[in-house]
């Protein structure tokens, strides 16, 4: 059910991230409120996109305040097709802590879920303002998933991008490494 366009529309959102599933696009963002919201295509009656608020089905989803970065993704998981939503969550829930990587799952059979990143222990911090990537490479037996997050190097203090991968085997994701040493001005 959509909800009213003007209870999240206090102001822009500062990053997008689109995909398409089962022919209609979705448009994700976290609103002025704080929540991770999308923009769903319209059925053929209408051109205006329906408005909604992701609500988790397993868990309370709390996007940390002044965060405003999203990455998603979509793709075939053996016949069920998944989106897969990235943003920053805060510690203990708590705006003022530090921030994590929580990953928000949907398909058909569970709807909306707390996905594995961000649930793990450890989870995977992040700097504040980091930028978040996501994407998939689909394989007739499974689904190569990679996030690539922004960040900046404690030992270094140089700009630096990380890989992470959805590791099959063992159910959880992983870090790959930095990808941008070779990056020598940014």
């Amino acid at each position: 059910m959509a909800e009213n366009s003007t209870n999240g529309f206090k102001e822009l959102p500062r990053d997008i991230a689109s995909v398409v599933s089962h022919g209609q696009t979705y448009i994700f963002f976290v609103n002025g409120h704080h929540q991770l919201c999308y923009l769903k295509s319209p059925q053929e009656d209408t051109d205006d996109f329906e408005y909604h608020v992701v609500k988790v089905t397993n868990g309370n989803l709390r996007v940390k305040c002044g965060s405003r970065q999203v990455a998603a993704m979509a793709y075939d998981n053996q016949g069920d097709h998944e989106i897969r939503i990235y943003c920053v969550a805060p510690e203990d829930g708590q705006c003022s802590k530090r921030g994590y990587i929580q990953e928000v799952a949907y398909n058909m059979v569970n709807g909306w879920e707390l996905g594995t990143l961000g649930e793990d222990d450890p989870k995977t911090w992040i700097d504040n303002d980091a930028c978040l990537s996501a994407s998939a490479l689909e394989w007739p037996d499974k689904a190569d998933l990679k996030l690539f997050v922004s960040g900046k190097d404690k030992k270094t203090d140089r700009p630096k991008v990380t890989s992470y991968f959805y590791d099959h085997a063992e159910s959880r994701w992983l870090e790959q490494g930095v990808v941008s040493n070779k990056v020598s001005k940014w």
